[in-house]
């Protein structure tokens, strides 16, 4: 796995100081001129769409996909995918300012390696994270692989008592007994912060993103379903440890010895949450195999409305005061729904949908207007906030303004 890091980082390398400087996109009549079929062309974007956003790294007219892309089926939702990315950036602008450094995805940690690493410990898989599994359960799961396996290999055309997606689910139940040997990380992000030198682009910081379960279901000798809940505590305590080895095995690297590594420690929301997670650690090592200053995270994230009584506060208020004045106003409206994120104590976010069965444009813009209206009046001021409204045809119209900015900002999407 070593060499594979060693040969990435020094393709990327390569590949960052073949042409330096270049930060815009070639005129025409350049592009016409002969040029070395070896030759790289790195860039970026040239527009930054406010000073909250990094600038894209591109290489050869193309942006580079990292390998933790192909692995958000890990993440247990697409609320999870969400807060899992946008509270990494959160991290890394803590360290890396936009105004300084460039982003692109991460090129260090191939996929090979990362599914390696996101699996369990094993004979066959020295690299895995995840704890090994007892050894009577491990042989009752690699034969039950085989079985899969075989299983797979036959035509259906040929079979036609073909294995239906409810089989196969419970098929994929069948390892039992691991209650001691939980899958703990699900998912590594990384993030490559570049600088912008005299001859061209370097590798200036590495920020991972570590998403952790906060549940684990296993299946017991009786086909039972069981749901265990993994504590904060010991989630953090893996977390740091996964840290280590990972920085560890980058560091073998020569080229990344003195790269500061950003890592962020991420608690996934359990599968019937309608919101996502939210980071509870994150660390920096500047040098050597381990990261240090590690700082807790007092983030929570909510769903609103609030249904259940014993949960109301007068906390969210503003939220019922929004959510009274565009019902009384709309009153065939399907639903309001928001989530708020917040941090010490204080909200730091909120997004809004609002789901209409008006299709016509004097009803989205009328709706729009008093959404906007309606939001000057009753939310906090100072927070990000993204209201949008929607249909059964898509997202109809937008209203919202980042942080820090007083005046709302509204778009009708024509269709």
């Amino acid at each position: 796995m070593n060499k594979k890091i060693r040969m990435n980082v020094s393709i990327l390398l390569a590949c960052l100081m073949l042409v330096g400087g270049v930060t815009q996109v070639r005129s025409q009549a350049q592009e016409d001129e002969p040029t070395n079929p070896d030759e790289v062309t790195v860039q970026t974007t040239t527009n930054q769409l406010a000073s909250e956003f990094y600038r894209a790294v591109i290489i050869d007219g193309q942006y580079q996909i990292g390998a933790s892309a192909s692995s958000n089926k890990n993440l247990s939702s697409a609320a999870n995918i969400r807060a899992f990315e946008e509270g990494l950036l959160r991290i890394s602008k803590q360290v890396f300012p936009t105004e300084q450094y460039f982003m692109q995805e991460g090129q260090i940690i191939d996929e090979v390696t990362m599914t390696s690493w996101l699996a369990r410990e094993s004979a066959t898989n020295p690299e895995g994270l995840n704890p090994a599994l007892p050894e009577e359960v491990a042989e009752t799961q690699s034969s039950l692989e085989e079985s899969l396996a075989s299983e797979e290999s036959v035509d259906p055309a040929d079979d036609p008592e073909d294995v239906t997606e409810e089989g196969a689910e419970e098929n994929e139940q069948i390892v039992t007994n691991v209650q001691s040997t939980p899958i703990y990380l699900s998912q590594v992000s990384e993030k490559n912060l570049m600088v912008e030198t005299e001859d061209g682009f370097a590798l200036g910081g590495i920020v991972l993103g570590l998403a952790m379960n906060s549940t684990y279901e296993y299946t017991d000798a009786d086909g039972v379903i069981h749901k265990q809940e993994i504590s904060v505590g010991e989630m953090r305590e893996r977390g740091r440890q996964f840290a280590n080895i990972i920085v560890g095995r980058l560091r073998n690297t020569e080229e990344l010895r003195s790269v500061p590594i950003v890592v962020g420690i991420y608690r996934t929301a359990p599968n019937d949450e309608v919101v996502g997670g939210t980071y509870v650690l994150d660390g920096i090592s500047r040098e050597g195999n381990s990261v240090t200053d590690w700082t807790e995270n007092n983030e929570y994230r909510i769903a609103l409305p609030i249904i259940e009584a014993s949960n109301q506060s007068d906390q969210y208020v503003y939220f019922d005061n929004f959510n009274n004045e565009i019902i009384n106003f709309f009153p065939n409206l399907n639903g309001i729904s928001g989530e708020a994120l917040y941090i010490d104590g204080g909200l730091a976010s909120l997004n809004v949908e609002i789901v209409s069965q008006f299709y016509k444009q004097t009803e989205i813009t009328a709706l729009t207007q008093h959404i906007t209206d309606v939001s000057q009046r009753t939310l906090p001021e100072g927070v990000a906030i993204e209201i949008k409204v929607i249909s059964d045809a898509g997202v109809e119209a937008y209203v919202g303004r980042p942080a820090g900015a007083t005046q709302y900002q509204s778009h009708i999407f024509n269709k």
